[in-house]
């Protein structure tokens, strides 16, 4: 087997295969010279809404920016607990306590990722009461504000018991969908399952800005129409300021790149499958690996990750870097573990399975233009190191 190197991601391919549209997509911007705002900015807010089945598309500099929004639209009070995950990138939980909200680390499910439902129900069952139409923590007095779920790696919480916990509880749901654009549940695109869907554009997204860029998705006019107040400085016009507001409008140029891609993500979501698919069968007789399900609706692997169990993972990472294939830990700690998200020691809440997570997840690279003899090289890497371990 001659060794090969496999990037773990790369837009290259990509770029080189939509060369001609994307030049010309960012020279009409050029030639319009409509830079923040204007036509492209609402296009793809359109094409956006049309994809999600969304009815309102707000546009925004970021995934990150599209929490914030989201949380500041639904009035997020100081020292209010919000219910989420550990096991995420920080932004889930750092918007909450950038607001002054304090997240709440509820522990998730061991096949899936995401938040636990059995355990977000037997937390509240056990430290929360209503009291005149509101949640309160039992023991601190805290108001129990909502629910920020996660769709990590591409596949969605499980969304029919969230909401019906939501539903008993009194409390909203914001999704963050920032790995899982074009994932669905019963033919529902994800991003609809809460009040707020947050996306990202992030470059390595599925669906992928060449910048910063993210949207908040909803099916509330009045969310929508506070939502885009408050990301434009709070105006509802020009110098008509209603409120306290942040500069997060999304440029013309990573606009029009959006709806040019727009056309390609299901293909690309369907790519990516394919290539899960192939990892899944490929590494089914590797004895030290766990490979990733399926349980929720319809993945869309934004990443492909499995679990090193019965070798040394750093071990494990060494062997396949050496032989040319590139892995990542996502994520290498949980939420909880970073002291200013967790600053109230009477809410610490243990996650066991997500601190065992953290030390055995290794994720692969899967990328739609990752070609089906790389793949092959990748499982044969895998089987190799099966002998001489």
């Amino acid at each position: 087997m001659n060794k090969q190197n496999v990037s773990f991601f790369s837009l290259a391919r990509q770029v080189k295969n939509l060369d001609q549209k994307l030049k010309q997509t960012i020279d009409a911007v050029l030639q319009s010279q409509q830079f923040i705002g204007g036509d492209f900015v609402a296009e793809f807010e359109t094409k956006m809404a049309e994809y999600t089945g969304a009815k309102h598309v707000i546009s925004c500099n970021s995934g990150t920016d599209a929490l914030q929004l989201a949380l500041r639209a639904l009035c997020l009070q100081k020292d209010a607990i919000v219910l989420t995950t550990p096991f995420s990138f920080i932004a889930s939980s750092s918007e909450i306590a950038a607001l002054g909200g304090q997240p709440v680390f509820i522990d998730i499910d061991p096949e899936t990722f995401n938040i636990c439902t059995k355990n977000l129900n037997n937390w509240l069952q056990k430290n929360a009461k209503i009291k005149d139409g509101k949640t309160i923590h039992t023991s601190t007095g805290r108001f129990i504000q909502g629910i920020l779920a996660v769709d990590i790696f591409g596949q969605c919480a499980d969304y029919s018991e969230i909401q019906k916990i939501a539903n008993e509880w009194n409390l909203w749901i914001v999704e963050d969908v920032a790995q899982a654009v074009g994932a669905e549940i019963n033919g529902k695109k994800s991003g609809n399952f809460g009040v707020v869907g947050c996306f990202s554009f992030y470059p390595t997204k599925n669906l992928g800005a060449y910048g910063d860029a993210g949207c908040c998705v909803t099916n509330d006019p009045i969310l929508a129409e506070k939502i885009t107040r408050i990301r434009n400085h709070g105006r509802k016009s020009h110098y008509n300021y209603e409120e306290a507001g942040i500069n997060s409008r999304l440029d013309g140029i990573q606009a029009a790149i959006l709806t040019l891609k727009l056309n390609y993500i299901d293909s690309w979501n369907t790519r990516r499958r394919e290539i899960a698919d192939k990892y899944c069968k490929g590494l089914a007789g590797i004895k030290f690996i766990k490979t990733p399900k399926t349980k929720i609706g319809t993945h869309v692997f934004h990443q492909y990750s499995i679990q090193i169990d019965g070798a040394d993972r750093a071990f494990v990472e060494k062997y396949l870097a050496d032989n040319g294939v590139p892995t990542r830990i996502f994520y290498p700690q949980t939420l909880d573990s970073i002291s200013f998200l967790q600053t109230a020691k009477e809410l610490k809440n243990e996650c066991p399975i997500a601190d065992k997570l953290v030390q055995t997840v290794l994720c692969l690279p899967i990328w739609p233009e990752l070609e089906d003899q790389e793949i092959e090289y990748i499982i044969q890497v895998f089987k190799k190191l099966q002998t001489e371990l």
